[in-house]
């Protein structure tokens, strides 16, 4: 019950914070966002044997310090979070959550070399938006909106929550 409870909490937040988003820059708002969608996905339990969370940002400096903010203070899971910046393509460490900056020139390679990895994958480029990306966010008309594809999500292991499934503008099953 208190699981439900904090879902649909957590539900109510995400629809306030998409009414007052003209308060905050557009990088601050998907940060929180991606934040919250954290606590609505499970990684494989396999996943969950390093002491800490680890998010990888590539391509996106202001994108990582806005998520450095978020985190400085939050345990995730009873880990602490770790947020790396990084800017080679073919060189992704071990994570579980990849952003992947609009930057990002062979998103394609960055994708496949991640191979089988349980690693949720999330961009804000809704103009190209890759096959394999798990969680496309993006602001239109001052609202905030995400694309899932669950497909990916279910091929890495990633479970990703139904509230947030159904929240979503569009879901690729």
């Amino acid at each position: 019950m208190t699981v439900i409870k904090s879902k649909f909490i957590l539900l109510f937040i995400l629809s306030v914070l998409s009414s007052n988003l003209y308060a905050v820059s557009e990088t601050q708002i998907k940060a929180v966002f991606l934040e919250k969608f954290t606590h609505l996905i499970e990684w494989p339990k396999e996943e969950k044997t390093n002491k800490n969370f680890i998010v990888c940002v590539l391509n996106d400096k202001n994108f990582a310090n806005a998520l450095k903010e978020i985190y400085k203070s939050k345990t995730f899971n009873n880990q602490s979070v770790q947020v790396i910046s990084i800017y080679k393509e073919d060189k992704i460490p071990q994570c579980q959550l990849l952003f992947i900056g609009k930057k990002t020139k062979n998103i394609d390679i960055v994708l496949q070399s991640l191979g089988k990895r349980s690693i949720l994958t999330v961009s804000d480029d809704k103009e190209n938006i890759p096959e394999n990306v798990m969680i496309t966010m993006f602001l239109t008309k001052n609202r905030f909106k995400y694309i899932i594809n669950n497909k990916a999500a279910q091929e890495a292991k990633v479970q990703i929550s139904h509230l947030l499934l159904r929240s979503a503008q569009e879901v690729i099953k």
